[in-house]
């Protein structure tokens, strides 16, 4: 129904069977079911729910890449209490996320159009949440994932706050590499981080899948993490399934002796002579 090249991405909106769907380039990045526009069919969203069992007593959230709102409007929706800063590179996605997806115009939705990492840089805000779900076709851009962009987004939370990233791999195997270097990087600036595997089966445990993952300095155990998560954060969280996915939190050891922390490049200045 809508194809478009934007600066950014090719844009294409299409529906089939009741589901409205965003894709750029080849990749379904948002959905939404055309007679609920709250729900979508793509099972990550709600995963990122999870921060809500790490800081049940958010109020604010920063969420780097809009795409169709999936995660925005459900947040938005389901927490009442909460404010949302959305940071989207893409003017164009913005539009449509409000006229084809259905996200609110409302003043607890604050969406600025520009470079997620700029944003965080100049903001003066403290976040509980701070969700990155920003994709260069199947790929989080590099600056959302080195050490330095960990430690701003560490100094923009608040105490018990949790970041949580949206990876396209696995946790083992040929294609885990992005995972490892992210998991490495994260444990070597926050106390605890948690995967969830979404979907990894023990006979394909190597298949490309999303994985979740959340780094936070909060006092909690893995016992109390999945406590919470078992009774829906004492009710709050009405994502369907939501009781089940500590059922996907990866216990296995993550391998990360064979990849770097990953950092900024070195600003190039000019060259001394000796």
């Amino acid at each position: 129904m809508y194809t478009h090249d934007s600066p950014y991405h090719r844009i294409h909106v299409s529906d089939a069977n009741g589901v409205r769907s965003l894709r750029f380039e080849h990749n379904r990045q948002s959905s939404m079911y055309l007679d609920d526009p709250f729900e979508t069919d793509i099972d990550y969203c709600g995963y990122m729910h999870l921060t809500l069992a790490v800081q049940p007593e958010a109020a604010s959230a920063l969420v780097i890449g809009l795409g169709g709102g999936s995660v925005v409007k459900r947040m938005w929706r389901d927490y009442p209490g909460m404010r949302l800063d959305v940071v989207e590179l893409d003017p164009e996605i913005v539009e449509i996320a409000r006229v084809l997806f259905a996200v609110p115009e409302d003043g607890r939705i604050r969406i600025a159009v520009e470079d997620g990492r700029a944003f965080l840089s100049r903001s003066a805000e403290n976040y509980d949440i701070i969700v990155v779900d920003a994709f260069d076709d199947d790929r989080i851009p590099r600056p959302l994932l080195t050490e330095e962009f960990m430690r701003l987004c560490r100094d923009r939370l608040a105490p018990g706050g949790v970041v949580a990233w949206n990876v396209v791999g696995t946790v083992t195997g040929e294609y885990s590499k992005p995972f490892r270097c992210l998991h490495r990087t994260a444990s070597n600036v926050w106390p605890r981080v948690w995967t969830f595997a979404i979907g990894r089966s023990e006979s394909m445990p190597d298949a490309v899948h999303n994985v979740i993952v959340l780094a936070s300095d909060a006092e909690l155990t893995d016992e109390e993490f999945e406590s919470r998560i078992a009774d829906r954060v004492g009710g709050r969280v009405s994502v369907p399934g939501f009781g089940r996915f500590g059922e996907d939190l990866y216990r296995g050891s993550v391998r990360t002796g064979d990849v770097p922390i990953l950092t900024d490049p070195l600003a190039k200045g000019p060259r001394r002579r000796r």
